[in-house]
């Protein structure tokens, strides 16, 4: 993708907000270890995006809204140029995205990566949502379905608790587990791996977690949680040693709170099914082959670092990948990175070797 195009989609949005400089004392220039492309993003300055602090639903929806035009934009334009295929339906009730490469490699025809995206609950919404999906695509060969959830705060989160009581309350068609169901029955769920980054890494683990309580035959083959948003609360080393650092989210204390505020809905954070990191051990001991990763710079560095602890120590089969110089998932934003690139390999790779021990 265009960095061009990436910074344009998160200035755009954050048009109507008041907006506070990030602290440029402690934007770092980018080392020598990583390739020009990388050192171009590592070295941008922050968007004013995540220094926002939108007080109305107007505010919420103006962001959403300019977000979603100018990534949706890009992300259009980055599918049609990488020849992926992108159609739009319905599962279970639930929008979804279905992402068709040119080619699907012969012993990937019978698998399929079910992808949550990112964009703190609030963002992302419509073809917007689908960019980090392209090059698992485009590059890798797979199928991708990209479920298109509903958004905080236009929508009280209560009815979005994603993966359990919203059933109960308000039916199958708002609860994005009702997609990855159907999915199941077309695949199998041991041909499915779930796939997201930040909020959508921690909604990938949180999909582990409703898939156990529904019984191992609905555990994914595997898990890929880039950056999880795994603690909405701010706990962690990251939150104040990459403060300014990362030129991504740049603080905790603007856009991330107050989208914690109006997902979380007054419930505890502490809830597994909000922040993952706090789930049983009777459940991570059973999680399937997780891989998690972040960068030197990420704000979430430590939401990571924990939720991979957490798997460890339940002898759970977990990978852990810090990339150099990263901000927040960083990783994916310039497809012609050579880090970028290699990213993605590591993820096929990740993928070959859970689905050869099957």
């Amino acid at each position: 993708m265009n960095i061009k195009k990436l910074v344009l989609a998160l200035s755009c949005a954050s048009l109507m907000a008041v907006v506070q400089a990030a602290d440029t004392d402690r934007h770092y220039p980018a080392p020598s270890t990583v390739s020009e492309q990388m050192a171009a993003l590592v070295n941008a300055p922050a968007p004013a995006l995540w220094y926002s602090d939108p007080k109305t639903l107007q505010d919420w929806e103006q962001m959403a809204g300019s977000y979603a035009k100018a990534a949706g934009e890009a992300a259009s334009k980055t599918a049609a140029d990488r020849g992926v295929k992108v159609e739009s339906s319905k599962l279970a009730g639930v929008p979804v995205f279905t992402l068709t490469p040119k080619k699907i490699d012969e012993n990937k025809k019978d698998k399929v990566i079910f992808y949550i995206h990112g964009g703190g609950y609030v963002l992302g919404h419509g073809i917007s949502g689908i960019t980090e999906a392209i090059p698992m695509a485009a590059q890798n060969h797979y199928k991708v379905i990209s479920v298109d959830y509903r958004m905080a705060p236009q929508h009280d989160p209560k009815t979005f608790e994603i993966f359990q009581k919203i059933v109960e309350q308000y039916g199958e068609e708002d609860n994005p587990f009702a997609a990855y169901k159907e999915v199941v029955k077309q695949y199998g769920a041991e041909n499915i791996a779930v796939f997201g980054t930040s909020t959508g890494g921690a909604m990938t683990l949180i999909l582990g977690l409703q898939a156990h309580t529904e019984g191992r035959q609905m555990m994914p083959a595997a898990l890929i949680a880039g950056t999880p948003w795994a603690d909405l609360d701010k706990i962690g080393d990251s939150y104040v040693v990459n403060e300014g650092v990362d030129n991504v989210l740049g603080t905790y204390d603007h856009l991330i709170r107050a989208a914690a505020q109006v997902y979380a809905n007054g419930h505890d954070l502490k809830d597994p099914l909000i922040s993952p990191v706090y789930a049983s051990d009777s459940i991570l001991k059973d999680f399937p082959p997780t891989l998690l990763v972040s960068g030197t710079r990420d704000l979430f560095l430590s939401n990571t670092v924990r939720m991979h602890t957490r798997l460890l120590a339940n002898r759970a089969p977990a990978e852990l990948i810090v990339y150099e110089a990263v901000s927040h998932a960083q990783y994916y934003f310039d497809t012609n990175a050579p880090e970028t690139r290699q990213h993605y390999q590591f993820l096929d790779d990740f993928l070959a070797r859970v689905w050869k021990q099957k």
